[in-house]
C-alpha cells in the first residue's frame, strides 16, 4: 500500500493536472481511489497505476 506521504505528493501533482482538464479535487480523489485499489489488485507497478490515473481523468 502507499504511504500517506507519498500519495499525498501524487495528489498535489495530480490536481495540478486537473486544473487544466476542469476537474475538481473530489473527482480527482474518486479517480485516484478507483485505479488505486484496481492496480493494487492486479499488482500494477506505480507508473502504471500513475499513467491509469491519467487517463481516467482525461476521460472524465
Amino acid at each position: 500500500m502507499i504511504g500517506d506521504d507519498r500519495a499525498a505528493a501524487e495528489l498535489r501533482g495530480l490536481l495540478g493536472f486537473a486544473r487544466g482538464l476542469g476537474l475538481d479535487e473530489a473527482t480527482v480523489r474518486e479517480i485516484y481511489e478507483a485505479v488505486g485499489r484496481e492496480a493494487m489488485a492486479k499488482g500494477a507497478s506505480d507508473d502504471t497505476r500513475m499513467a491509469e490515473v491519467r487517463k481516467w481523468m482525461i476521460a472524465a
